[in-house]
């Protein structure tokens, strides 16, 4: 039974995040978080804390696109529109 809960879990977590990051508003969010993230560019600072710090905003955004089960050619396609979005920073 409790693997069952897990499951149960696991599923609602992505439903959850489906549902927040499908809508027009969550994609921008989305973007938003790829690009300030240092998920579309390298997280090294010659700061050894810097360097953490910006891995771990990194962390977070893949999370949310593993939970999301996002493929890598689904990735190539939001990192092309997050490049293309005149609205960035």
């Amino acid at each position: 039974m409790v693997m069952q809960d897990k499951l149960l879990k696991l599923r609602q977590r992505r439903n959850d995040y489906s549902i927040v990051f499908s809508s027009p508003e969550g994609q921008r969010v989305l973007h938003d978080l790829l690009r300030s993230a240092h998920v579309l560019e390298p997280t090294f600072d010659r700061e050894p804390n810097v360097a953490a710090f910006n891995e771990g905003q990194r962390n977070v955004a893949l999370r949310i696109m593993s939970i999301l089960q996002y493929t890598p050619t689904d990735f190539v396609g939001i990192a092309q529109e997050v490049i293309n979005d005149d609205d960035g920073r």
